[in-house]
């Protein structure tokens, strides 16, 4: 299970220019290749049509969008879950907040996702972004009781309390035999709930620099995400070639 932005690809200014690695799409599309022995997801803040986007990948691959709130169908589509869908008089509220107090060519941004809404501030002056996000944050709290407000790198994302990364390991690994042990990448603050729904014999691996985390392991960079894809690509290459079950 992979996260994308900051696991995938690196965290770049402009989120539309946030590429995977080059050759990460060919790496998941040989680990998927081998469906009878391993199953991948992505699992990630962004919609579910952006993400295949970018990625353009080409063997059947589990996908979950918007923290959880939107699955991948079969059909290469993609549905809300009802929780997402029933909390939209409250979403407009904040789409209108934002657009009335958001500051034109100042280097702020509205993200929406219909079912989730955010203002990135990564190219904002911090003493105009400090303010701003703080009227936001009240806002939410006083009049959007069904949402929570979260945290990300330079990103405020207002969203169901229904919203969790969770929800998408918990529903892949229904899909999945019991023999099968889990493997979750992510580097955000919303990875912790995806870690955090992992059993004992799974294992969570935290991406970037080191700080508390439910996560075991850590490695240091999309790069090294990139290494360990191709690592693992490799070894079924190889058993495939040697005949192994």
């Amino acid at each position: 299970m992979l996260d994308y932005d900051g696991t995938l690809a690196e965290i770049v200014s402009d989120r539309a220019n946030a590429k995977p690695l080059p050759g990460i799409p060919g790496l998941i599309d040989q680990i998927a290749a081998h469906d009878h022995r391993v199953a991948v997801a992505i699992i990630t803040g962004r919609r579910i049509d952006e993400i295949r986007k970018l990625l353009e990948l080409r063997s059947p691959v589990f996908f979950s969008g918007v923290h959880g709130l939107e699955i991948g169908t079969l059909d290469g589509g993609a549905q809300f879950s009802p929780a997402a869908l029933a909390c939209s008089s409250e979403l407009d509220r904040v789409r209108q907040w934002l657009k009335d107090h958001t500051p034109p060519g100042r280097g702020f941004s509205i993200e929406d996702k219909q079912v989730a809404i955010g203002l990135h501030y990564r190219n904002a002056d911090p003493q105009q972004a400090r303010p701003l996000c703080a009227q936001f944050a009240e806002f939410v709290a006083h009049d959007a009781p069904s949402l929570k407000l979260l945290q990300l790198k330079m990103l405020l994302e207002a969203m169901p309390k229904a919203a969790g990364k969770d929800l998408a390991v918990r529903s892949f690994k229904d899909r999945l035999p019991r023999t099968f042990v889990s493997v979750y990448f992510g580097d955000d603050t919303t990875d912790e709930d995806a870690f955090g729904a992992l059993d004992h014999d799974d294992f969570g691996v935290l991406v970037g620099a080191p700080r508390p985390s439910r996560a075991r392991y850590r490695v240091a960079s999309p790069h090294a995400v990139a290494r360990e894809l191709r690592s693992l690509a490799s070894s079924f290459e190889d058993r495939a070639s040697a005949g192994s079950n």
